[in-house]
């Protein structure tokens, strides 16, 4: 079997991003188990008139701006995210992600691993599985 070098966005399957808001899309396209150990770079759908609330953590997000128009509030400071325009959220500030034009605001958002629960729930199982393996292996000799 071959490693999967290529795909589409829309292939991947969509991960619960209700603790975001509730009519978000989200995707997982690299991260843990898939090519890249440390970070996890997410594609967000966000619909006409929705956002992603204020919120705070102490993790920084890079973000790219797809499509559609939006734009991302750090500490009161409004900077506009239309396609190809991106963005750096530094860890520790508060800020919020919201579309401001008319259909869907798609973006790239590229965190480390702690800070996406899906991203971190498949690292601790690879974690685990690894430290099984180990100690079986110790075992047998």
């Amino acid at each position: 079997m071959s490693e999967t070098n290529w795909g589409r966005i829309a292939d991947i399957g969509t991960l619960d991003a209700s603790a975001l808001a509730p009519d978000i899309t989200k995707r997982n396209i690299f991260g843990p188990g898939s090519f890249w150990d440390d970070y996890v770079m997410r594609h967000f759908i966000v619909p006409e008139g929705s956002e992603v609330p204020m919120h705070a953590h102490e993790w920084d997000h890079l973000t790219l701006s797809l499509g559609g128009h939006g734009e991302v509030e750090v500490d009161g400071e409004h900077y506009d995210l239309e396609n190809g325009n991106w963005a750096r959220v530094p860890g520790g500030t508060e800020h919020s992600f919201r579309n401001i034009g008319h259909g869907d605001f798609t973006f790239i958002c590229i965190v480390p691993v702690r800070g996406d629960p899906h991203a971190k729930k498949i690292s601790m199982r690879a974690i685990r599985k690894k430290k099984k393996e180990e100690k079986e292996a110790e075992s047998a000799k």
